[in-house]
């Protein structure tokens, strides 16, 4: 079977790396592709150098311009585009292995109880090495996400399950492959390095550090909430969460108890409905 993969890149001035990104797509060893870029209202050259490479490019190539809202809404926006069997999340600057798309196909293809196949993966630009990421576990996978974005799903689960949260700025992917797992299960993990994930040589202010910090601790928060009874169906209740994940040990520390007050306080709700 040869379906069509869709690789859907959400990107806000990416104009310097995109076409690096492209170009690892071209050379992938799969052939059946389409990309579908989501510009998310860049102030860069973005379209221009989309539109030049679309020139000379062997790729499916489609451009959609919107106004700022974020990555989710720039997937979700892609996906609602694409016309693929399968899809790809891939940032739009970062690269994959020629042969990655022809790899997690095969794996889908094969097993039809897998929905979500990722691989290892190495950084590159600022910083050069593997990227650590855990084989999947359920219970440790609800603690942390160790499935990124690039994972290659099938496009009827993504929209039966309802796409990316778009409420969601920060971990959107952890809280979708949550979804996923729980009504469909079935995650692979190929053993070998297909992503390569750039890291930046641009020093954010600590400001900017701290104001991340806090958005992913927020949408720790509701993700915790949202999905609080699958949490518990796993023996995952806020005791347990906090006795044995270092960041929310970390988290309830750093805020002087304020998010973790607000935490437990959204689980003594949902323990009283």
């Amino acid at each position: 079977m040869n379906q069509l993969v869709s690789i859907i890149i959400p990107s806000f001035n990416n104009a310097e790396t995109i076409i690096e990104t492209l170009q690892s797509i071209e050379k992938q060893s799969y052939q059946n592709i389409e990309v579908i870029i989501v510009d998310d209202g860049s102030s860069d050259d973005l379209k221009s150098i989309v539109s030049e490479y679309q020139n000379s490019s062997p790729l499916t190539i489609s451009y959609h311009f919107q106004d700022n809202a974020g990555p989710s809404v720039a997937r979700n926006k892609g996906a609602q585009l694409a016309r693929g069997t399968f899809l790809l999340f891939l940032d739009a600057d970062d690269l994959i292995h020629e042969n990655y798309v022809q790899k997690a196909v095969k794996v889908l293809n094969e097993n039809p109880a897998i929905n979500i196949v990722y691989a290892d993966a190495e950084f590159f630009g600022a910083e050069i090495g593997k990227w650590e990421l855990s084989e999947y576990n359920l219970q440790d996978f609800l603690k942390y996400n160790s499935i990124p974005i690039f994972a290659v799903i099938k496009k009827d689960v993504f929209h039966a399950v309802g796409n990316f949260d778009e409420q969601l700025t920060f971990t959107e992917d952890w809280e979708l492959w949550i979804r996923i797992i729980k009504t469909y299960g079935g995650v692979y993990k190929i053993p070998e390095t297909m992503y390569y994930y750039r890291k930046r040589f641009n020093k954010s202010s600590l400001s900017d550090n701290m104001n991340v910090n806090n958005n992913s601790d927020l949408s720790r928060l509701y993700i915790y909430n949202k999905h609080y009874d699958f949490y518990c169906e796993n023996g995952l209740d806020l005791t347990s969460l906090i006795n044995t994940t270092y960041h929310l040990k970390h988290f309830k520390k750093k805020y002087n108890n304020i998010w973790y007050k607000k935490l437990a306080a959204k689980f003594k709700n949902k323990n009283n409905d």
